[in-house]
């Protein structure tokens, strides 16, 4: 049974989804799209086409694949994603003398890390994760492990479980200095996975297209909206930012990272759990002496 063209979600969640169903010329026409979303889509649909080299007809085609009802409605949608982007926690911060039940602000969150997580799963296409997993598996590879002012605490996290799984795993913290001298590595056996969320790091960017013009693979974890990253990216892996507020939540970016640990682990098999092991026997040892305590300890 055929399916119909989608009917929710941003215009590049919608593109993941038929992309697969796509004719050269529309694949063009996403190129276009992607290579400076979302405001690529605000021009005439006549410079649109030009600048994918198609037709009129051809970029038309592609807006109803989407399921938008004409160009007028396809760009209104990509206004309102501008105007997400520039989501700011001051606009959304609650004021001092609402009150809200406690059950009801608990309901509420449930209600809202639910739903991310069947949205943040339900984006995952198995091919690409897999190809991805594979690229970091991958022990010709180097895997470096980016992130900005605040998601490189998932980057950090990233970086020290795989660390613990394969050798050649960099964590690049989010600083200038650290952040040149890590490029300098870069190359085509290097897989950067970067993470960036709205509002999207300059900085973050900068490095992302370096490392790419480099030649390394990148893996983009980023949110509904895509970084501007996402046309660079080798595999772009969206996920939802939905919480309580007052700040997007990056708990389906922890989620989406422990997944990725769980399936790099299996694709290494047993020369991994031998190095996990060899972690673990270090650190029974050095906890040995705490374990015996100040008075067993054997004195020098």
């Amino acid at each position: 049974m055929t399916e119909g063209p989608p009917s929710e979600g941003t215009v590049a969640q919608r593109i993941r989804q038929v992309r697969h169903t796509l004719a050269p010329g529309e694949m063009r026409v996403v190129a276009a799209l992607t290579d400076s979303y979302p405001t690529a889509g605000l021009v005439p649909i006549a410079q649109l086409a030009a600048e994918a080299d198609v037709s009129a007809p051809t970029a038309l085609r592609l807006v109803g694949k989407l399921g938008f009802s004409g160009y007028g409605a396809f760009q209104e949608a990509l206004r309102e994603e501008v105007q997400t982007r520039l989501f700011s926690p001051v606009a959304v911060y609650p004021d001092a003398d609402e009150s809200v039940a406690e059950e009801s602000a608990l309901s509420s969150a449930a209600t809202l890390y639910t739903d991310g997580l069947r949205s943040t799963i339900g984006s995952l296409v198995v091919s690409e994760l897999q190809e991805a997993v594979s690229a970091v598996a991958d022990p010709a590879n180097s895997v470096m492990c980016v992130g900005g002012r605040f998601s490189s605490v998932l980057a950090t996290q990233l970086a020290r479980y795989l660390h613990m799984l394969r050798t050649d795993v960099v964590e690049v913290p989010p600083n200038s200095g650290d952040q040149m001298a890590a490029q300098i590595d870069v190359g085509t056996q290097t897989v950067v996975i970067l993470f960036d969320y709205r509002r999207y790091q300059h900085a973050t960017i900068d490095w992302g297209m370096a490392a790419a013009d480099r030649g390394a693979q990148l893996i983009l974890v980023t949110d509904r909206y895509l970084s501007p990253l996402a046309s660079l990216a080798t595999w772009v892996f969206p996920t939802s930012h939905a919480g309580p507020g007052p700040f997007d939540s990056m708990t389906h970016g922890f989620m989406l990272v422990e997944l990725l640990v769980s399936l790099v682990a299996k694709e290494l098999g047993g020369p991994a759990r031998d190095r996990l092991a060899g972690f673990e026997e270090l650190q029974l040892a050095a906890e040995e002496p705490r374990r015996q305590g100040p008075g067993n300890r054997r004195r020098g």
